[in-house]
């Protein structure tokens, strides 16, 4: 019950301050288009399958919704991602049924998304930063990192490129 207050009372803290005025905001919210779609995901480089992600527009187009499971469906985690205009940046909240909850924010630098926990991680267990990609082909780079010093070095744990999916 903890999480599910802590999920709504990040899905709706941003409304609860006044949106910047004389704004327009809409291209910001449509940064992350570039992820909506059905995937299948791969390790980066490889034809090795290792999971199906559906990415699709919520809430009036203000957020985007993840749903991902690997083969099998032993693993499976869902994520909400959404531009916060209040805080001007983009912000994830992930969950997964490992028992993993990332609270990510970040912004896109110049065609990639970049989000980490730096403001919330925990540099014993490690700060996990995520960049998302879009590629010439049309597929998307996915690559986590997860640095135990606290981001002087970083460990690639995941790169992964997601294709979309055929009918």
């Amino acid at each position: 019950m903890k999480i599910l207050t802590l999920f709504l009372f990040l899905l709706t803290s941003s409304s609860l301050h006044a949106q910047p005025t004389g704004v327009n905001l809409k291209p910001l919210y449509h940064q992350f288009d570039f992820w909506l779609g059905e995937w299948d995901v791969y390790k980066y480089g490889t034809d090795t399958l290792v999971g199906k992600s559906r990415i699709e527009s919520i809430i009036d187009s203000m957020g985007l919704l993840e749903n991902y499971q690997v083969p099998g469906g032993h693993y499976a985690g869902k994520s909400i991602n959404k531009y916060n205009a209040t805080e001007k940046r983009w912000e994830q909240y992930w969950v997964d049924n490992a028992g993993l909850t990332l609270f990510l924010t970040g912004k896109r630098v110049d065609h990639k998304m970049v989000l980490n926990d730096g403001l919330y991680g925990n540099a014993q267990r490690g700060l996990n930063q995520i960049v998302w990609e879009p590629m010439a082909n049309g597929s998307v780079r996915q690559t986590w990192s997860i640095s135990k010093d606290g981001g002087k070095s970083w460990t690639v744990v995941f790169d992964g490129e997601y294709r979309r999916s055929k009918p």
